[in-house]
C-alpha cells in the first residue's frame, strides 16, 4: 500500500506529436505514485515533457484563463468546475473548454486519466462547426458539436490505447476536420501567433496596419476569428507568459520580471494576475490543501518547493 502523500498526478506535454500540425498543445494527465528518482520535471526518450503535481497543487486545482480551445477527453473519475464550490458542476467526459477570461476551481477525482488538445480559436469553424465567441467562457459537451457515434468512437479509442498512441488518435481526428482558411481567419492565425509569441507585449494599432486595416476592421476580424478582442487576447497570452515565468523563477527574484514581461512595476504585474487569477501570486500559488499545516508551507524557491516535506 502506498503513502498517500507520494500519490499524485503526471502531466505530459506531448510536443513531438503535435509538431508541424496547427494545434497549439497535446497534453495528457494520469495519476501515478512518485516514486523516489522521479524528478518534478523530466524529459522523456521521445521529447515530451512531464511535470510532477501534488495533489495540492493550485495548478491542478483550478482552469486559469487562456485564449485557446481545449478538446478534453476524461476516462478517470469525473472532473467538476465552476466559479465557487457551490457552482461546481460536471463536466462531460468528452468536451469542449472554450478560451477563459476568468478562473474557474477545478476538482479532478481521485483517478485521473485524461488527454486534451489546445486548438487556436481560429479553428472552432472547421472542427467544431461552431463561432469561436459561443465557445468563450463555456464547458460544452462535445455531443452539442459533433455526432453522437463520432464522440462515442472517440471516447472509446482513448479508453482502450495507451496515452501516446491515444493523444496520436486524438490528433488524427482533430486533423481530419479542419479545412481551408477564410480571409478572417487567416488574418487570426497569424495575428494570434504573433501576439502568444510576443507573450501580449504588441500594438494593437502596428498589427492593424500590417494588415492594410483599420483598428476598427482589424478588430472585428480578429474577433470574429478568436471570439476575443485583440486587446484582451494579447492581456491573458502576457498573463500565460507571466505564469510559465513565475513557476520557473525562485520567488527572491519575482520582482525582476515585471519590465520584461510588459509591466509598468511589480505592482501592475501582482494586480494584473490578481485580476486574472483572484488572487495574487504568492497566495494562488499556496498548497490549496485545508488538511496541509500551514507551518509546512514556506515561501521561498519556486513554487514546487513551497510545501515542506519534513516541516523543518
Amino acid at each position: 500500500m502506498c503513502d498517500p502523500s507520494t500519490r499524485g498526478v503526471v502531466y505530459t506535454e506531448h510536443s513531438p506529436v503535435r509538431t508541424g500540425t496547427p494545434i497549439v498543445s497535446l497534453w495528457s494527465f494520469h495519476t501515478s505514485v512518485r516514486g523516489h528518482d522521479r524528478w518534478a520535471i523530466s524529459r522523456l526518450a521521445d521529447g515530451s515533457q512531464e511535470f510532477w503535481l501534488e495533489r495540492s497543487d493550485p495548478l491542478l486545482n483550478t482552469i486559469l484563463p487562456g485564449i485557446g480551445a481545449s478538446l478534453v477527453v476524461n476516462v478517470g473519475d469525473l472532473w467538476a468546475s465552476g466559479r465557487s464550490r457551490a457552482t461546481s458542476a460536471l463536466i462531460p467526459r468528452v468536451s469542449v473548454i472554450g478560451p477563459c477570461t476568468q478562473p474557474r476551481i477545478l476538482h479532478v477525482g481521485r483517478s485521473v486519466h485524461a488527454i486534451g488538445a489546445v486548438l487556436p480559436t481560429s479553428l472552432a469553424r472547421d472542427v467544431f462547426d461552431v463561432e469561436p465567441s459561443a465557445l468563450v467562457d463555456r464547458i460544452v459537451p462535445l455531443d452539442d458539436l459533433w455526432h453522437r457515434d463520432d464522440t462515442d468512437r472517440l471516447l472509446a479509442s482513448v479508453a482502450s490505447l495507451e496515452r501516446r498512441r491515444a493523444v496520436s488518435k486524438l490528433k488524427d481526428a482533430l486533423l481530419s476536420r479542419i479545412g481551408r482558411r477564410l480571409l478572417c481567419e487567416a488574418i487570426g492565425d497569424a495575428a494570434a501567433q504573433t501576439i502568444t509569441a510576443r507573450a501580449g507585449h504588441v500594438s494593437i494599432a502596428d498589427m492593424a496596419r500590417s494588415h492594410g486595416l483599420s483598428r476598427h476592421q482589424f478588430a472585428r476580424r480578429f474577433t470574429d476569428a478568436t471570439g476575443v478582442p485583440p486587446k484582451l487576447f494579447a492581456r491573458i497570452a502576457r498573463f500565460q507568459a507571466l505564469v510559465q515565468s513565475l513557476l520557473a523563477t525562485d520567488i527572491s527574484r519575482w520582482a525582476s520580471l515585471s519590465s520584461g514581461l510588459g509591466f509598468y512595476d511589480q505592482a501592475h504585474m501582482i494586480n494584473e494576475f490578481r485580476t486574472l487569477a483572484g488572487a495574487p501570486p504568492t497566495t494562488f500559488f499556496r498548497p490549496h490543501d485545508d488538511s496541509i499545516d500551514p507551518e509546512r508551507i514556506r515561501l521561498r524557491g519556486r513554487p514546487s518547493e513551497w510545501l515542506q516535506v519534513d516541516g523543518g
